[in-house]
């Protein structure tokens, strides 16, 4: 039998830090809920942590949320053993919301810089407090001053950021939409969704986001790496560009 598919709050709404759900199912995988704030591992951004409140005042704390073989459920791991939960109990969920938030700016920093470079995208990885992505490129024509530049005028033109359901027709019928290389994204149901910031970049992405530039702050690129003869990294990081530059 397919299971019920976890229904993902944090797409809703990135901001919602605190949510009532019902427990699905318990094994040695993790916890399955009804409904999750816990944004599942994916797109280079990790899964979020936090604490589970049950009706009994017990707080269990998550160490991190990965999706189930298949993507149709999200697991919740706790940090330490489980504890027998009955299905249907009541819970509360509460994320990390300083962990994630950082995760929120970091993730859509790197969406500026893909409008930046014209390469197609093959990995990226996020952190809190720093975050890279490598891009298809034969000849290093990048530039740390000039990236970092362009990147912070961008965040501070305050740009909106704006989430919507394409239907996956509309996607497919726009194949530079999508700028991964190696991978596709993901396609469950009969819509896409699809992160854009207004006039800079539009891609279809599953991640969480800031709801404009403005709140993601300074960043500074700290290096370009050559990875192999068609790959360079680009580190960005949070912090002030030097003097001068």
């Amino acid at each position: 039998m397919t299971p019920t598919p976890t229904i993902k709050l944090f797409e809703a709404d990135a901001y919602l830090t605190e949510a009532e759900g019902r427990v699905v199912s318990v094994s040695e995988e993790g916890i399955r809920l009804d409904q999750t704030l816990f944004y599942a591992e994916s797109g280079g951004q990790p899964g979020d942590c936090g604490v589970l409140l049950l009706d009994d005042g017990e707080a269990m704390e998550i160490a991190g949320t990965n999706y189930a073989p298949g993507r149709i459920t999200i697991l919740h791991t706790p940090k330490s053993a489980l504890q027998p939960l009955s299905e249907g109990r009541p819970v509360r969920m509460k994320i990390d919301w300083e962990r994630r938030f950082r995760h929120m700016q970091m993730h859509t920093c790197l969406h500026i810089l893909c409008s930046l470079v014209d390469a197609p995208v093959t990995g990226c990885a996020i952190h809190t407090d720093h975050a890279r992505i490598d891009f298809d490129l034969e000849e290093n024509t990048l530039d740390k001053s000039e990236l970092t530049g362009r990147i912070n005028e961008i965040i501070k033109r305050d740009v909106p950021v704006e989430t919507q359901q394409w239907p996956i027709s509309e996607v497919r019928a726009r194949p530079g939409l999508v700028r991964t290389a190696m991978v596709a994204p993901p396609e469950i149901g009969d819509t896409m969704r699809i992160v854009q910031i207004l006039g800079v970049d539009i891609q279809p992405c599953g991640g969480t986001h800031v709801r404009s530039t403005g709140e993601i702050g300074k960043v500074l690129v700290r290096k370009i790496e050559k990875k192999s003869r068609r790959a360079r990294r680009v580190t960005v990081v949070f912090g002030e560009p030097p003097a001068g530059s």
